[in-house]
C-alpha cells in the first residue's frame, strides 16, 4: 500500500482509501480547487505588460 500526505490539510492517508487522489477528500479538492480560481497560488515575478493597442477581450487590433 502506497502512503501519501494530503497537499491541503497535511493528513496521512493511504491511496486507496481516497477516490479524489491526492488529496485525502472531496472538501480537500475543493478548497484546493477554489485557491487556484482566487489566485491564490502565483508565480512570483513582475506582473507582464499589456500592450498599448490591445482590446479588452485581450486581442490586438491590428
Amino acid at each position: 500500500m502506497r502512503s501519501m500526505t494530503c497537499p491541503t490539510c497535511q493528513a496521512a492517508f493511504e491511496r486507496n482509501e481516497t477516490q479524489f487522489p491526492p488529496f485525502c477528500c472531496e472538501r480537500c479538492k475543493l478548497i484546493d480547487l477554489g485557491n487556484w480560481l482566487d489566485g491564490a497560488y502565483r508565480l512570483p515575478g513582475e506582473p507582464a505588460e499589456v500592450p498599448e493597442n490591445a482590446d479588452s477581450d485581450g486581442e490586438s487590433s491590428d
